[in-house]
């Protein structure tokens, strides 16, 4: 059946009932509005037919509003015109289908997936080196000397390298032999207590003083000079080393020969103190030569030592280096100088 003039829209202009169905004619379906989301800015879906262009204007604006809203499918304010679909709808990409989320496309990408495969190993190689790192700051500061009661760390052969251990071994060996040297020093001081010699008390203090202070001086003035002279590679710390074991070594000599004075008359077990103790007894004599013994062994393998350790020094150009760090050391005393009389 067939519609005509404003009757199409909301029963008529003034809200009449629809028009007459004329029975001769067949029933027409009614147009259906467009449905195309390609609508014109401001366009109206509503049509009416071409009959009722001719009748007058008489609806009013709210009438034609209400009208354009029932049958409406492509406006500006419905969702399925343009700029409503354009809302609705997700933004697309050039590459076509529309993307769900980042992760998703960085995902598929294998050259991303392999860039962050290779960060993800380089962050595990970091942690393990962080994890040795750690690791050997603990062993640094794990005391380990001596092995009775360890109070000290000492480890020649993971700290120093291979070409510097021999001297350093050298070093050690002298340390050690002192050691023995001073504690049998005492022993001969205690030996001679037993006898009736004169100045025996203050030797014998003087033998304790000699031991309880020469083992740790011992220890800090030299070899921890070679020691972490050769662990450096530092120039100074082998002339500091020099230095005290020069005065190391010449003791070593005034003790194996051990000329007797006063208070120090039996304090050193040298030759001549020994020649003095065999007018007291076989037995104190004989210590005493024992001790000049091993004073003179010593005192000779210091002298062997301080020549190795120089020879080392000068081969790998420690001399020069030496000469080049006095140098820069005596000009930044100097610019130190400057700068405090300027303040």
């Amino acid at each position: 059946m067939a519609y005509g003039g404003w009757g199409a829209v909301g029963g008529g202009a003034w809200g009449g009932g629809p028009g007459k169905v004329e029975e001769d004619e067949p029933e027409v379906p009614r147009p259906q509005a467009p449905t195309s989301n390609n609508v014109a800015f401001g366009a109206n879906a509503y049509s009416a037919p071409a009959q009722s262009s001719s009748q007058p204007d008489l609806a009013t604006t709210s009438q034609r509003s209400q009208g354009q809203s029932a049958g409406n499918t492509g406006g500006f304010g419905n969702p399925s015109g343009a700029y409503g679909q354009a809302a609705a709808a997700p933004p697309t990409p050039y590459g076509g289908a529309p993307s769900t989320s980042f992760g998703a496309s960085s995902t598929a990408d294998p050259a991303l997936r392999r860039k962050e495969a290779e960060l993800a190993a380089k962050e595990k190689q970091l942690k393990e080196l962080e994890a040795k790192l750690t690791a050997a700051g603990a062993t640094i500061q794990k005391k380990n000397w001596p092995i009775c009661y360890p109070i000290l760390y000492h480890d020649i052969a993971g700290d120093i390298p291979p070409h510097a251990r021999r001297i350093v071994r050298e070093g050690y060996m002298t340390w050690y032999g002192l050691a023995i040297c001073l504690m049998w020093n005492w022993f001969c001081t205690c030996v001679m207590l037993g006898t009736n010699a004169n100045q025996k008390v203050p030797s014998w203090f003087l033998g304790l003083l000699y031991m309880l202070l020469g083992i740790p001086l011992s220890w800090w003035l030299w070899y921890k000079r070679l020691y972490n002279g050769a662990k450096a590679d530092s120039a100074l710390g082998f002339v500091w080393f020099f230095v005290w074991f020069a005065v190391h070594t010449a003791f070593c000599i005034w003790a194996a020969i051990a000329v007797p004075f006063s208070a120090n008359q039996w304090s050193f077990a040298g030759f001549v103190t020994a020649m003095s103790a065999l007018d007291k007894g076989n037995f104190p004599g004989t210590v005493y030569l024992v001790g000049a013994g091993c004073w003179s062994l010593l005192a000779a393998w210091s002298c062997w030592v301080i020549m190795d350790v120089f020879l080392f020094f000068r081969g790998k150009g420690g001399v020069k280096e030496a000469k080049e760090q006095a140098k820069k050391e005596a000009a930044m005393s100097v610019l130190r100088g400057q700068m405090a009389s300027q303040v």
